[in-house]
């Protein structure tokens, strides 16, 4: 079992910010303003403030619900639900499992690192990355939009993802792998 300890960082990567409006693809802009609108006056919306039947039925083959289990300092994500189209893509079920049974290094770094700034700072985090399969071979890109979400609207406790992938080769700047492309990663911005 690995816990993600965020009082010791072995890699570091940049965190830049975003407007919600620049986020490149629509499907996630559009999940970006519903999430901000779920929200309201709260500092983060709740599980239950979030109705599948509102969510464009395109995305949720896209989804993962995570529990965040453990303490600020020692935390795990659980993947509580994973859409069809994750499970079709990673071609293994995850539901159940935490993300560091399921990932491979540095990738899960990558993974946890984003789980946790979106729930440390209580912010929608925009990312795109090299996906790593188990066999840590990289096989695309990925896109994803990390929310955090809290039953208490204050301390995050769950991470909805939306992921979208492109496969090697049809993007032409993804060229290389972890040692020498990385990660873009953006705080996204309401204002």
């Amino acid at each position: 079992m690995t816990v993600f300890d965020t009082s010791r960082t072995e890699t570091t990567y940049s965190l830049g910010n975003i407007a919600a409006a620049d986020i490149p693809d629509e499907r996630l802009r559009d999940l970006a303003a519903y999430w901000h609108e779920q929200r309201g006056t709260n500092a983060l919306p709740g599980r239950d403030d979030v109705d599948p039947l509102d969510l464009p039925h395109k995305l949720l083959p896209n989804m993962i619900l995570l529990d965040i289990v453990g303490s600020a300092r020692y935390r795990r994500f659980r993947f509580r639900l994973v859409g069809t189209g994750i499970y079709t893509y990673v071609g293994r079920e995850l539901t159940g499992m935490h993300i560091d049974e399921a990932l491979p290094e540095p990738y899960l770094s990558y993974v946890s690192f984003t789980h946790a700034t979106a729930a440390d700072r209580r912010c929608p985090v925009y990312s795109e990355t090299l996906y790593h399969d188990q066999g840590n071979f990289v096989n695309g890109i990925t896109y994803r939009l990390v929310l955090p979400l809290a039953g208490d609207h204050e301390t995050a406790d769950r991470i909805m993802v939306c992921q979208f992938w492109v496969r090697r080769g049809d993007k032409s700047r993804w060229e290389g792998d972890w040692r020498t492309v990385q990660p873009l990663t953006q705080l996204v911005d309401f204002g």
